[in-house]
């Protein structure tokens, strides 16, 4: 079994509040030019980090045998689709429950399309049900379909230039990244592209890494770029002001972050690898799925209503951590490894 890359769950920890904070207090103050209104940049951070720990742990069984590709697919679908459909549930029985009509277009035909995971593809004019999960149903079909093609490529160029032409679609339309489920060709939806240029990019990484347990130590120009890049990338995520044209540089700041911290040995691997930033990495997946139902459900209580702002975002981030590491611990990890050994054994005996 290879050895866990500790740093890159710690960045996903801290991606993923950033994500939380944007919806957070842009839901409190209003969707304008508040803090946090770039942490749209961090889901491309999640596109890039899953390049990497897949293409890390499955590159050599991908192009060994179509068998492995199966298990794979099944591993991904197994992965993502149980706490989507769970978070999903709760989302319809707070809006069923809780409010006289849906707050967003088509909820019956999006609701299909949330049970087939297609809504991030195009399909869905608007957002809907538990909106940030858009990114769940572009990585999945990214990973499937796309995936195994990009990591038989050789060629780094080749990566680089299809990240490139990924990215250059989403800022002919869009000028700026902060684009999803808009259509460009069939089912090619900005958020698929960009989880294709950020797996291409994942690749890319490993490809050029060297995964060893003893890290050669950083020298102090790595160091300086590394906290250039790290003040820079948060900077831009936390800023307010409307620079999102700027956001392709992140891109490539977030690339040399986890390079760096893959290679080498600094104050950034220690800070990331801490365990309670490690852990957050670890519950990610259901702080990012449950944040907007349980933001939701909140806004019904007067007492959550009529509390501060420093009161509800205190009792907002208790809650959905501990929600979130009650998820992790009896439900996503739990069904994921119950699936995997089921489907893997089954594929085994055939």
């Amino acid at each position: 079994m290879k050895q866990r890359l500790l740093e890159l769950d710690g960045c996903r920890g801290l991606l993923c509040w950033t994500v939380v904070a944007g919806h957070w207090i842009g839901s409190r103050m209003g969707w304008g030019n508040v803090n946090f209104s770039h942490s749209y940049i961090s889901v491309d951070g999640f596109f890039i980090l899953s390049g990497i720990v897949l293409s890390y742990i499955y590159k050599e069984k991908l192009i060994s045998s179509n068998r492995e590709f199966f298990k794979y697919s099944l591993h991904r679908i197994e992965r993502l689709y149980p706490l989507h459909i769970l978070t999903f549930i709760i989302t319809y029985l707070i809006y069923s429950k809780f409010f006289n009509s849906f707050p967003f277009e088509n909820p019956r035909v999006t609701a299909l399309y949330n049970v087939l995971l297609i809504h991030g593809l195009g399909f869905a004019s608007s957002w809907n049900w538990n909106d940030p999960s858009w990114s769940i149903s572009v990585e999945l079909y990214s990973s499937i379909i796309a995936f195994p093609l990009l990591i038989k490529l050789k060629n780094n160029l080749t990566l680089i230039a299809i990240a490139v032409i990924c990215y250059v679609f989403v800022y002919a339309r869009h000028h700026n990244l902060e684009a999803a489920t808009d259509v460009h060709l069939i089912f090619f939806s900005s958020g698929i592209l960009k989880c294709i240029a950020g797996l291409s990019l994942g690749i890319l990484i490993t490809n050029l890494s060297n995964y060893t347990s003893s890290k050669q130590k950083a020298d102090l120009l790595t160091t300086v770029l590394q906290t250039i890049a790290v003040v820079t990338a948060g900077f831009f995520i936390y800023s307010k002001d409307t620079i999102h044209a700027y956001d392709w540089l992140v891109i490539a700041l977030f690339c040399y972050i986890f390079f760096t911290l893959i290679n080498y040995s600094s104050f950034w691997n220690t800070l990331a690898s801490n365990k309670a930033i490690v852990y957050f990495g670890n519950i990610s997946f259901s702080i990012y799925l449950l944040h907007t139902p349980l933001m939701l459900f909140l806004d019904q209580a007067n007492f959550f209503r009529k509390s501060s702002m420093m009161m509800q975002t205190l009792i907002f981030i208790i809650l959905l951590t501990i929600f979130s590491h009650f998820i992790y611990n009896r439900f996503e990890l739990p069904i994921y490894k119950k699936l995997k050994k089921t489907s893997d054994n089954a594929i085994n005996k055939n």
